[in-house]
Order: C-alpha cells, then sequence, then structure tokens
C-alpha cells in the first residue's frame, strides 16, 4: 500500500463501460471543493464492476493535483492512512473496505479514517464494496460522511462488447456459428432416373446442379458472423447481468482463440448449501473481495476450522485462491453466491 500513480499506458476503458455521467458528478465535486465547498465522494459496486477503474481515470484527469493510495488488505495500523503535511488536495482511497476488521475491537482503524476525512482540508473520493458500504452505513451511518454517492450501474450490452473487443486488434477475434452448414461444391452432377416405358427399365442421367445452400452460405456469410456475434454478447450480457469483470471471466473461460462460438458461454448457475460458518466466511470473502488465511482466521477466531471451511468452498467451486495467496469469489459464481447470502442476510 502506498500513494501510486497508476500508468499511462494502462488502455482506459471508462468512456466505453458508460460512465461519463459518473465522470462528470465527479468533476464537477472536485470543482466545488476548490470554491470552499467540500462534499467527500463514495464510488460503490459490487466486486468487478469497474469502482477501481473509474477512480484511476480520475485520478489521470486530476493527474496533478491528486494522490491516490490503494488499499489491498486489512489495515491494522493507523499509520497506513496517515496522509504527510504535503499531500496534494485531491486524495482518492482506493479499496476502503479494507479499512475495519469485523469483529469486536476491531474498528479502530475506521474510527481513526472518519476523524481524518472530517476534519483534514482536503477531499476524498474512496471507493468501496456494495456490501460493506450497506453494512457500515447500516451500523455507523457511513453515508453522512459522502454526501456524493456514485453507485456504478450495470453496463449496456454494447458497452460489454466494446469492453471485451477492445483487447484486441481489428477482426482478430472470429465468430462462428454453433452448427456450421457441411460445405459440399459449387456445382456437382447429380443422377436423376428415367423411366423409359416402351423398353420397361429405369436407366440414370447424369444432370449438373448448383448447390444452393453453399451458394446462400457465401453470399450470406457475413450476416451470419454477425449473428454469431450478436448471439454471443447477448449471452454473455444475460449471464453477467451487465458486469464487466463477470462478462470478461466468462468470455475467457469460453474463447477457443481465435475463435468464438455462442455455445461457448457458458451457463453458471451454483447450487450453494453450506453451514452457518462456512457461509459467514464466505459472506466475509465477498464483503472484502478478497482475504487471506491469515485474516479470515483472525476474524473468525482461533478456535474455528478455517483450513476446513476453505477447503469445503474450494471444493464447491465457490473460491479460488490468487497469485497473492487471497481467496476471492469465483466471478462466474458471484450472481449465485451473493442471492445465497442474501437469502441469509449475511449481506444487505
Amino acid at each position: 500500500m502506498g500513494i501510486q500513480h497508476s500508468s499511462s499506458r494502462e488502455k482506459d476503458f471508462v468512456e466505453v463501460l458508460g460512465l461519463r455521467e459518473e465522470i462528470e458528478k465527479i468533476q464537477s465535486t472536485i470543482a466545488d471543493f476548490e470554491t470552499g465547498k467540500k462534499l467527500n465522494i463514495a464510488i460503490v459496486a459490487e466486486p468487478l464492476k469497474g469502482k477501481t477503474t473509474l477512480s484511476d481515470k480520475i485520478e489521470r484527469i486530476n493527474l496533478n493535483r491528486a494522490a491516490k493510495i490503494t488499499f489491498s488488505k486489512i489495515v491494522q495500523n493507523k499509520n497506513e492512512i496517515s496522509l504527510p503535511d504535503d499531500t496534494k488536495k485531491i486524495v482518492i482511497l482506493d479499496n476502503c473496505h479494507f479499512l475495519y476488521m469485523r469483529k469486536p475491537g476491531g474498528f479502530d482503524i475506521f474510527y481513526e479514517f472518519l476523524d481524518m476525512i472530517s476534519f483534514q482540508n482536503r477531499i476524498f473520493i474512496t471507493t468501496w464494496n456494495t456490501n460493506s458500504w450497506k453494512f457500515l452505513n447500516e451500523a455507523f451511518g457511513l453515508g453522512k460522511y459522502f454526501p456524493v454517492q456514485i453507485f456504478i450501474p450495470a453496463f449496456e450490452k454494447e458497452n460489454l462488447r466494446l469492453f471485451i473487443l477492445n483487447r484486441y486488434e481489428k477482426d482478430e477475434i472470429k465468430f462462428a456459428k454453433d452448427e456450421e452448414s457441411e460445405e459440399e461444391p459449387f456445382f456437382y452432377i447429380m443422377k436423376y432416373p428415367l423411366e423409359l416405358a416402351l423398353l420397361g427399365k429405369k436407366i440414370f442421367i447424369l444432370v449438373p446442379k448448383i448447390n444452393i445452400s453453399y451458394l446462400k452460405n457465401r453470399l450470406l456469410k457475413k450476416q451470419k458472423i454477425e449473428a454469431a456475434e450478436d448471439q454471443v454478447f447477448e449471452k454473455l450480457y444475460l449471464e453477467s447481468k451487465g458486469n464487466p469483470g463477470i462478462a470478461l471471466r466468462i468470455w475467457e473461460l469460453g474463447l477457443d482463440y481465435p475463435v468464438m462460438k455462442p455455445k461457448n458461454i457458458g451457463q453458471f448457475s451454483y447450487e450453494v448449501d453450506l453451514e452457518y460458518e462456512e457461509a459467514f466466511t464466505l459472506s466475509l470473502i465477498l464483503s472484502y473481495q478478497g482475504l487471506t488465511k491469515s485474516e479470515i482466521t483472525e476474524i473468525m477466531g482461533p478456535m474455528s476450522s478455517v483450513d476446513k471451511i476453505l477447503y469445503q468452498l474450494l471444493s464447491q467451486e465457490l473460491i479460488l485462491k490468487d497469485e497473492n495467496d487471497s481467496y476471492r469469489v469465483r466471478p462466474e459464481a458471484l450472481s449465485s453466491v451473493t442471492t445465497y447470502m442474501e437469502k441469509l442476510r449475511l449481506v444487505w
């Protein structure tokens, strides 16, 4: 964790993702701050929906007057949120759901954070996981500290198409129908039966024939490719519910590079059935977006069978372990997991 600047070489998908109104609202609030009106900003979204992408864009727009801090694990030392006196007036804090630990005595850093944003002469732009935001708002009235709240909406189907295809060169990805008709020669000879009544027998004559289906296929090839592409992104949109991170994951699972077919877009629906400790652990992973084993153990307590719990969640393919040894909900399982957690009222 530290004050960071995102790379200028990073592909900028924010405009593609349809977040222009959100950007304008944030920039308007920054302009108000410069005239003496301070309103802190919260950007709130479910995992993988683009809150970090949006905060990166805001940093680039305000590059010479903004500093960004990204939290990648639960903060347990208040020095990690201390700002040097020469810190710029616009402070962007990404992943603020790591500013508390959901256990008795685990909110000291969170209280320090609230004091800091209340009394410093700076404008704070923060990002939050939806589930953590709802919990903290219910428990502590968090929304009062952030009068400007940006809830990232589901993205339109065409925005998802651009978001995916902008990663490739033009015509790099080939779309194909699920079932291609067999291609026969354009012109071929058929044997045609002919009855010879006078001779009392049947003979076969050779008749030239044009393969009409092949001709139509050649003439309509472009339309067929377009239809396959439309089917792919329709299924991708429905399966991801407009979440770009989920859409990208499902796309990558189905891509047989460089070919994509509609049937390759899988349908992911998980039958989740967990013991209470397993469900509560999963709700923590969902709310923080990612936790290490040691962080889970500290929240759950030393008497909990964390190894067994994680094994069960991994074996049901509800979570994965990333390269930083952090456990996360599988993107393709996110919808099923969230629905299950809401039914148990472990998240709102």
